[in-house]
Parts: C-alpha cells; structure tokens; sequence
C-alpha cells in the first residue's frame, strides 16, 4: 500500500498533518514520480470519486472541481491554471503532497499542502468542521469563514477570519458587486459557479 492509500483510511488528516513538524514527517514518507501529468482542460471529480496521482508535478490548465465526499491526493506539486471549486458541506479532501497554487480557491472539505499555498486572487474556505494544513498560505484575500485553519503562516492583503456574519462587512470592501449579492444571500452554489465561469470575485485593483 502506498502513502497516498493509507492516506485513504483516514476520516480526517488533522492527526497526521496538525503540525508542521507532523506534514515534515508525512513528506519524507512519499517518493512522487519524477513525471508531469497534465490535464489539458479541467479535472471534475465526481460525487464519491478518489484519485491518486503518483507524479511529481500535475498541471490542471482548466479549473479543478470537487464534488461533495471527492478526495484527490497527490505526490508531488499540484498547479492549477484555473480555480479550485468545492462547494457544499460534506467531506472532501484535497491533498498536495509539494506546494499548491491556484487562480482562486473556494473550499469546504479538508485542504492540505505539505508546501506552501499560493493563490492570485481569493483564497476562501468555509464550513467549520474541517480545516487548512499548511506551512505558509499566500493570496490577495483569504477568507477563513467559520473555520478554524491550521496554517502557519498567512501573506495576503486582506485576511478575515470569524463567522460570516462577523466579516459581511469587511467582505463587501472587497467582492465584486455580483459576488456580493451572491455572498449577502448566503449563496455559495452562485459564487462557486462564477469561479466556474472563469469570472473573479474580487473587485479590480
């Protein structure tokens, strides 16, 4: 059994990767393929669906898609030249075992990244029975909505962490006005599919 299959037997990564001193030891156990898997458009992964991708280096050119009770993990770094989208409040696991970057980032499940994260735009997590592991986590705004994340450190320029209803305000200093509309109804199915039209949620500048 690989690393990334024991993984699996795992309902929830907070006792292997809780730490940084813990995803230090979990990285020395993997040995990712010194190859490059590309997937030319995007990666859906359906209700229910594991993947295991073994490589070094996986370069998504479209966006990357969870659907609720999906895992995806992978060996070495994950790039992604489109966005992260897993809406809902079920399970699902994203786990890098290199660094991870991304356009823009909207998650629910478990995220790990045995790197760093680096997103361009808005890296936002919700629901508060999960969590972010990762040594150091950069974007231009991270949103922690009701949701206690276990990274070490965190670069952005607007950082909000609380409850939604404690960060709505600051929220709106910063979302485009459809994705504030969107935000203000609780809607993250409509923010989830602006991401999935390519279109930002942030405002310019």
């Amino acid at each position: 059994m690989t690393p990334l299959q024991t993984l699996l037997e795992q309902s929830s990564l907070h006792d292997v990767c809780g730490t940084a001193a813990k995803r230090a030891r979990l990285k020395a156990t993997l040995s990712p393929t010194p190859t490059t898997k590309q997937v030319d458009g995007d990666l859906k992964l359906s209700e229910g669906q594991d993947l295991l991708l073994e490589e070094g280096r996986v370069h998504v050119k479209g966006h990357l898609i969870l659907d609720e009770q999906s895992r995806l993990l992978v060996a070495g770094d994950l790039v992604v030249e489109g966005n992260i989208i897993n809406e809902g409040f079920d399970y699902a696991l994203l786990f890098v075992g290199g660094a991870l970057t991304a356009s823009n980032l909207l998650f629910h499940g478990e995220l790990v990244s045995l790197g760093s994260i680096s997103v361009k735009g808005v890296a936002w997590t919700y629901y508060n029975d999960h969590s972010t592991y990762a040594d150091l986590l950069t974007a231009r705004v991270v949103v922690a909505d009701d949701r206690a994340e276990a990274v070490d450190v965190v670069r952005a320029d607007t950082h909000l962490n609380g409850h939604s209803s404690q960060i709505t305000e600051a929220l709106g200093k910063v979302l485009d006005a459809q994705a504030w509309d969107a935000q203000k109804a609780g809607a993250y199915r409509e923010l989830a599919k602006r991401l999935g039209q390519g279109k930002e949620l942030l405002r310019e500048g």
